[in-house]
């Protein structure tokens, strides 16, 4: 059995994010207005623009970003437990869908939470340079996953030292007009983080992060929960990325960089849980909802 893990994928260097930026934005040029005569001029245009400022972002975090370092550790984690073999194909970023040379049986996308803006995306790439492949369309309800971001989360609190800490769990924003149009995004994350948290006795609530572009996107915003959270009293808060499985630049930096000098601005004690992707739990999650999946197939 051979399994492609796809994701949309994210520039490991400086070098990449324009390149990256611009492939995402052309991709998407249809439903973000941009669909228009001399469209790759233009997209280029703002990719290059945004390339500049997001430089800025990979230089406070060492300069490059581990996401698909570290997703390659997790397919070999699995293959080796599975003896399946899986390989890595992204949508914008290397390793690239559309430069891949090799067959496979079944997709597993490395998003947790089905959206059309993201797992949608994938299949569609891989629809139109493969045809129609089995697939898993979401995870997140995995025993093991659900108890891997439980481990994470008692890490943070051990780490962070807070005796009456205020659990934040961050999701990456999406428009509102796609929850609008009923992509089950948001309510599975709901869902998610009610199936969590029942294992702790603190209080918490959902936050977004990640806003990009104009129009209304699902909120409120990490900074706006911090800011509300230390006119109530609070003193200590613990921020859970439960939309990723990998550290990436929206952890490293927008998490733990711009919004943790919110929080110090604040005077909050503020503590971000990390996303252990080595622990065995998550690989034991993905191989047992691939092994399901090779089954019912």
């Amino acid at each position: 059995m051979r399994v492609l893990f796809t994701y949309m994928g994210a520039p490991t260097t400086k070098d990449e994010i324009e390149d990256f930026i611009f492939r995402f934005l052309y991709d998407v040029r249809h439903h973000i207005g941009l669909d228009v005569p001399g469209a790759k001029v233009v997209i280029k245009g703002i990719a290059k623009a945004r390339a500049r400022q997001v430089r800025g972002h990979y230089d406070v975090i060492g300069g490059r970003s581990p996401l698909v370092e570290y997703m390659t550790e997790i397919a070999r984690a699995v293959s080796e437990k599975t003896g399946h073999e899986v390989r890595l194909g992204m949508c914008y970023s290397r390793p690239l869908l559309e430069e891949l040379d090799w067959d496979f049986d079944l997709v597993f996308p490395l998003y947790h939470v089905y959206s059309s803006s993201t797992t949608e995306r994938c299949l569609a790439k891989i629809r139109e340079l493969f045809g129609e492949k089995p697939y898993v369309m979401e995870w997140w309800d995995n025993a093991k996953f659900i108890r891997w971001v439980q481990r994470n989360i008692e890490t943070g609190l051990e780490d962070s030292g807070f005796e009456e800490p205020y659990v934040i769990l961050s999701v990456h924003s999406l428009p509102k007009r796609v929850i609008d149009e009923g992509d089950p995004y948001e309510r599975t994350h709901r869902k998610l983080a009610e199936r969590v948290m029942k294992a702790f006795d603190l209080p918490w609530e959902i936050a977004f992060q990640s806003k990009f572009g104009r129009g209304q996107w699902l909120g409120p915003e990490v900074p706006e929960v911090l800011e509300r959270l230390k006119s109530e009293g609070v003193s200590e808060v613990l921020v859970y990325p439960l939309s990723f499985i990998v550290e990436n630049i929206e952890t490293l930096y927008e998490l733990d960089v711009e919004y943790g000098e919110v929080a110090e601005r604040l005077g909050l004690r503020y503590k971000r849980a990390g996303l252990n992707h080595r622990d065995p739990l998550l690989s034991e999650a993905i191989a047992e909802v691939i092994e399901n999946a090779v089954n019912e197939n």
